[in-house]
């Protein structure tokens, strides 16, 4: 292999490591007067984390999508795939402010994000449209199972409140799922 090749596939490995310090994970609760148990609170929120991880990590990856289109239907898709994002990017700060609310600490960085989140790894390398509406929509039917999932929890927790308000989540992703999924059907009925 060429120096020159070496140098640069060296460079680029190197790049792929995140600098700085290691992420932390914050679990401290602030006292407030929200009419439920600091008990019961405190798991609410550890079960939020997953879904604002996840939310981050899914709104990042449609913009990728958006912004590495190629091929067929190339504007469609860069618009579909911006309207994705902008509206699981509109779910996280709501997840985010009612961890606050019951006195946690929404750990929302990239770095904690991205150490929290179980949504798969996006294949970095997709260029074609089509490949890129699978990848998202198998990341996204991710998120929504997620979210049910934590709404459930919460519900068996004793927050009917913070269920509900994930039953809304639940409802407005899934509908962009059925967007995503819809590009990708060809008349086939089950």
């Amino acid at each position: 292999m060429p120096a020159v090749m070496e140098k640069a596939e060296k460079k680029q490995k190197k790049s792929s490591v995140a600098p700085g310090a290691t992420t932390q994970i914050i679990d401290r609760m602030y006292p407030n007067r929200v009419a439920l148990s600091d008990d019961i609170k405190k798991q609410v929120c550890a079960v939020m984390q997953q879904p604002l991880a996840e939310g981050l990590d899914l709104y990042s990856q449609a913009k990728f999508a958006h912004w590495n289109v190629k091929g067929d239907n190339f504007y469609q898709l860069h618009l579909v795939f911006d309207h994705v994002a902008k509206v699981i990017f509109k779910q996280v700060d709501p997840i985010a402010e009612r961890i606050t609310q019951l006195g946690g600490v929404a750990n929302g960085t990239v770095r904690q994000s991205a150490c929290s989140s179980t949504i798969s790894e996006y294949p970095v390398e997709t260029i074609n449209g089509m490949d890129h509406v699978r990848a998202l929509a198998d990341s996204l039917a991710h998120y929504c199972q997620n979210l049910r999932e934590s709404s459930d929890k919460v519900d068996d927790i004793g927050d009917k409140p913070t269920s509900d308000f994930f039953n809304q989540l639940i409802v407005d992703a899934e509908e962009q799922l059925y967007f995503l999924e819809s590009h990708l059907e060809a008349g086939d009925v089950q």
